[in-house]
């Protein structure tokens, strides 16, 4: 999986927030605020990554286990994924 470029990362008053760009602006009425752990999961996205490897991305940044990391991860990528933010 791999993040859409349709979106640019900006910090407004220190909260990490996905703006949407061109045509995304039209189809996305919303501004995405990402914490700490799906910042760092939306970094990586930058280049094509599997569940697991962003799950054990994330235990190495945070203190949390593989199975609530893959849980979670997990759960981010189905929100991001049925707002448009990744390729499929």
């Amino acid at each position: 999986m791999k993040r859409k470029n349709d979106f640019m990362l900006q910090n407004v008053g220190g909260q990490s927030i996905l703006v949407p760009l061109g045509a995304q602006v039209m189809d996305t009425n919303a501004l995405i605020t990402l914490n700490p752990t799906g910042l760092h999961v939306w970094e990586l996205l930058a280049e094509e990554r599997s569940v697991d490897e962003l799950a054990a991305a994330v235990v190495e940044k945070f203190d949390v286990e593989l199975d609530r990391a893959e849980v979670d991860v997990q759960v981010f990528l189905d929100e991001i994924r049925a707002m448009g933010l990744v390729e499929p």
